[in-house]
């Protein structure tokens, strides 16, 4: 039997996973609507694939989006303004740094994979808002003595301290002439990112241009070699060809962030909060303060 110390922190572990399968799958299908569909009126019949002779117009790919995923971003939508109205009803306020705070914790826990698909910070960190807003409504009422809070951050204090990171980009091929065919474009003034789409063996960041995301200095996710290689590289310069199990990689630094441990105090109401939630027996949802306002919807009735 796990003891209560192991609990809490296999909640405060988990917590991002949930978060990957909900909140990466959203922003990228909220991001994509939003993009498909810009200027639509004026685009609708653009054709934006041909199979032979049959054509698919930009209207019929955002038609397929919508009846596949509509209702759960048009929710995900709703349950923002529900949450920012429930904020200012009960005078809850999350700060820029709370946000920001959050934002890196959850980037800090991320697998370099999950990690490339966060390519709309901006669209994430609203739907991060959305639960700091909720989790505030359900545990504003809770309290917790200083002793058990403090308690809980020295047996947890260790994933409160976020290491330096580089975000990066990377083009992996099988061969060396082959990475020095991509370095030689590269310096021929090529997008990186083009070439990743259009080289990269590795599936998942070459469908997002490459994009690794953030990676730890401490990381044990990406070859030893290839942070070396990135460790001496400036701002927006990319290496040499890097031999490793998976091929030749060529790795791109976007930027570099420093490292962050957030004391006590930064992250005293985070744990008050983490506490109130282990001693829910129920979830709490958005939808939980949908009737507390007017909602009409074009699916009708919260199912």
């Amino acid at each position: 039997m796990l003891m209560m110390t192991d609990l809490r922190k296999k909640r405060l572990k988990s917590k991002p996973l949930l978060y990957i399968i909900v909140l990466l799958l959203l922003t990228n299908i909220i991001t994509l609507i939003a993009w498909v569909s810009k200027d639509n009126t004026a685009e609708s019949s653009e054709v934006v694939a041909t199979v032979g002779d049959e054509e698919i117009t930009r209207q019929e790919w955002l038609h397929a989006i919508e009846l596949r995923y509509g209702k759960e971003v048009l929710q995900q939508l709703v349950n923002q303004s529900v949450m920012d109205q429930s904020a200012e009803k009960y005078n809850i306020v999350v700060s820029d740094e709370e946000l920001e705070q959050e934002f890196s914790l959850l980037r800090s826990v991320l697998n370099v994979y999950d990690q490339a698909f966060l390519s709309n910070e901006e669209v994430l960190k609203e739907q991060l808002k959305t639960e700091l807003i909720l989790e505030k409504l359900i545990t504003n009422d809770v309290e917790f003595s200083e002793e058990e809070v403090r308690s809980y951050y020295e047996e947890n204090e260790s994933l409160y301290a976020i290491p330096a990171m580089y975000r990066i980009s990377q083009i992996v091929v099988a061969t060396e002439e082959e990475a020095s065919q991509v370095l030689g474009e590269l310096e021929d003034q090529s997008s990186f990112e083009v070439l990743a789409r259009e080289r990269s063996i590795d599936e998942v960041t070459a469908s997002q241009g490459g994009m690794l995301g953030y990676v730890p200095e401490n990381s044990t996710s990406i070859e030893e070699k290839v942070l070396t290689a990135v460790r001496s590289l400036s701002d927006g310069e990319w290496s040499t060809p890097i031999s490793t199990d998976q091929g030749f990689v060529i790795a791109y630094l976007h930027e570099t962030t420093a490292g962050v441990s957030f004391d006590f105090d930064e992250v005293k109401s985070r744990i008050e909060r983490q506490l109130a939630l282990d001693q829910l027996n129920v979830p709490v949802t958005p939808e939980s303060f949908w009737n507390e306002f007017s909602i009409d919807w074009f699916y009708g009735g919260m199912q």
